[in-house]
């Protein structure tokens, strides 16, 4: 029997609009479709982002645990590897969809060194996504960079002050997983006189998305989760 192929498709922020016609029609062509979910009850984001696009067709959805326990992670992840190699052994072609870029701070990366070690290479293949920063950046119509600047992309760290040597290196620093710390690096940022040269932007792409150049006004406000925090080290004008 011959084998199928598996894409890893890169859903983009969550507006069904910003998938790239690539992804669309892997998506319409597939046999089934793999949709990875939390172990809360919530519903998937990821499907409902392609949910007219997969009507008629057989969806499977992967629980993964909300834990950092690498032994239980590891365990979901090559259940879920199993799972997708069954269907290409056996002559499907296989989606596996997530959010942003497939291979930009994603999970599927952890997914995609599994099925390394069980599909061959001509049978797996990965169609990016838009991330959150760059589609941030859009909306607000907020340079990244212009000439010969620099970029670093990075989860924003425990320790506080090691920001701070990022931010004086680099022309534009983008600062994910901000949730847990961003009181602490508006703080940071309104020492180094940078809180007005910031783009924060959450839930970009879905109905509840909001961005700002405001930064004092998100001490205390709890937001955080799903956002992104851009900062130029100088200001757009100069």
């Amino acid at each position: 029997m011959k084998t199928g192929n598996f894409y890893g498709i890169g859903l983009g922020p969550g507006d069904p609009e910003l998938l790239t016609l690539k992804a669309l029609h892997t998506i319409q062509k597939a046999d089934c479709i793999f949709v990875p979910k939390s172990d809360s009850k919530e519903d998937s984001l990821a499907l409902e982002i392609v949910k007219d696009y997969v009507k008629g067709k057989r969806v499977i959805e992967q629980v993964y645990p909300m834990t950092k326990d690498k032994e239980t992670l590891n365990t979901a992840w090559l259940k879920a590897a199993e799972e997708i190699h069954t269907e290409v052994k056996n002559g499907y072609d296989a989606v596996y969809l997530t959010l942003g870029d497939p291979m930009t701070f994603s999970t599927y990366i952890y997914l995609l060194r599994c099925l390394t070690t069980m599909l061959p290479a001509h049978a797996i293949h990965t169609i990016p996504g838009i991330t959150s920063y760059n589609a941030a950046a859009c909306e607000a119509n907020y340079p990244l960079l212009t000439g010969d600047e620099r970029l670093a992309v990075i989860p924003v760290p425990k320790d506080i002050s090691e920001l701070r040597p990022i931010l004086e290196s680099f022309d534009t620093v983008v600062m994910m997983k901000v949730a847990k710390n961003l009181d602490e690096v508006i703080q940071l940022l309104e020492d180094m006189k940078l809180s007005e040269n910031a783009l924060f932007a959450s839930y970009i792409g879905q109905m509840n998305a909001y961005l700002t150049c405001d930064l004092i006004s998100l001490k205390g406000s709890g937001r955080g989760y799903m956002s992104v925090l851009i900062v130029k080290r100088r200001k757009m004008s100069q």
